[in-house]
């Protein structure tokens, strides 16, 4: 029997088509999703019970390297992956030091990395 797993995964994109496409997939892997469309939403959310986090890199109101930041700063163990369309090298090279970076349309190798990668928040 497969250990419980984790089930939410925080998936940050200003692109419909990508947060359907990849949140559709997910759910398919028994994950629950919750989307957001902007760093400004997505700050807010609750990281110590969230199994990872995904974030698009490039925002219309930020950028998901800063947006990891904020994150961890809350929960420093989080996994944070990145998925873009492209970015700036500057940018990139950020995001890096966070975690993986995965090529827009490629969402079954970020599924693979959640499903491997996901762990359980911390126990109160």
């Amino acid at each position: 029997m497969e250990p419980h797993r984790p089930e939410t995964v925080l998936l940050v994109d200003d692109s419909p088509v990508a947060r359907r496409a990849l949140g559709r997939l997910l759910e398919a892997e028994g994950f629950r999703v919750r989307e957001e469309t902007s760093f400004c939403d997505a700050q807010e959310a609750d990281a110590s019970g969230l199994a990872c986090a995904i974030i698009d890199l490039e925002l219309l109101d930020g950028e998901g390297s800063e947006l990891a930041a904020v994150l961890r700063a809350r929960r420093s163990s989080l996994p944070i992956a990145f998925f873009t369309s492209g970015a700036l090298p500057a940018i990139l090279e950020r995001a890096r030091s966070q975690g993986p970076i995965f090529r827009k349309p490629d969402v079954e190798a970020v599924v693979a990395w959640a499903k491997q990668t996901a762990q359980p928040p911390p126990t109160k």
